[in-house]
């Protein structure tokens, strides 16, 4: 799947569900970002980017945003029917790992080197952050991936720790998972406000998370074809889950959780 003809494999570092039909991955191979259409999987459109995309997400107003880690930036892009053109971009001071809309004002981003989560808004403006040093201890050593729930709560996962770090919307940690089914987490997904997806690259996994009770519970493993799974999508329209592997092709498998 979103495979061109006479390229190589592609490495999928982030994806996320326009519609049933419709999906962007940032291929990190061919420093691109694809409107791929998921029935079929052909490539709609694509932008090209000046370095290898990491995490992308939607925005309010028909928009995206997809991170730029080795540019230090942001790179908004507009969708426009089923074609991407490129927007404006936002300058940050780090390198950006992890990114989710917490409205339609503020995002959430996350950075390595030195760990760190900012809740700023769309204009570059960070509105709050907590790092290890504001914690008073070692909180983020990976933070790769970052989600928000539907009643607000932040999610992080970080492969470097081996867990699920859980805060509210003034970024106060709340609680920390850890568990021995967490290794090396990486793709999160809120499906509901007590399920979460997460993807665990080197156990070959795809697990249930229940913030509620703390409860992981196996989901998909190599039986089911999870291999390296790094990003992760729901389609709560259709009940799919899309996984973006670190590996060969298929770059994107699909799931049928109905």
């Amino acid at each position: 799947m979103v495979t061109s003809s006479g390229e190589e494999g592609i490495l999928v570092r982030g994806i996320a569900v326009l519609s049933p039909s419709r999906l962007l991955v940032s291929d990190w191979t061919n420093h691109t970002l694809r409107l791929v259409d998921s029935v079929n999987g052909g490539v709609l459109s694509q932008v090209s980017l000046p370095c290898c995309p990491w995490r992308v997400c939607l925005l309010g107003g028909g928009g995206a945003a997809v991170l730029l880690n080795y540019k230090k930036k942001i790179q908004c892009v507009r969708i426009n029917g089923d074609t991407l053109s490129l927007d404006r971009s936002i300058d940050v001071k780090g390198d950006p790992v992890g990114i989710s809309a917490f409205d339609s004002s503020n995002i959430v981003v996350s950075y390595q080197n030195p760990g760190r989560v900012e809740m700023m808004t769309m204009g570059g403006r960070v509105i709050d952050a907590v790092d290890n040093q504001k914690a008073g201890k070692q909180l983020f050593q990976n933070p790769y991936f970052i989600v928000t729930s539907n009643n607000d709560d932040i999610f992080v996962s970080d492969w470097g720790t081996d867990t699920i770090t859980q805060m509210d919307v003034s970024l106060q940690i709340t609680r920390i998972f850890t568990s021995p089914m967490l290794t090396l987490p990486c793709g999160i997904v809120s499906v509901s406000t007590d399920q979460l997806l997460v993807a665990n690259r080197d156990s070959h996994s795809i697990v249930v998370l229940n913030p509620t009770n703390g409860t992981l519970t196996p989901l998909l493993g190599q039986a089911d074809g999870i291999q390296y799974p790094v990003a992760v999508a729901w389609c709560p329209a259709s009940k799919k889950l899309y996984v973006g592997r670190a590996c060969s092709q298929p770059a994107v498998s699909v799931f049928c959780l109905k």
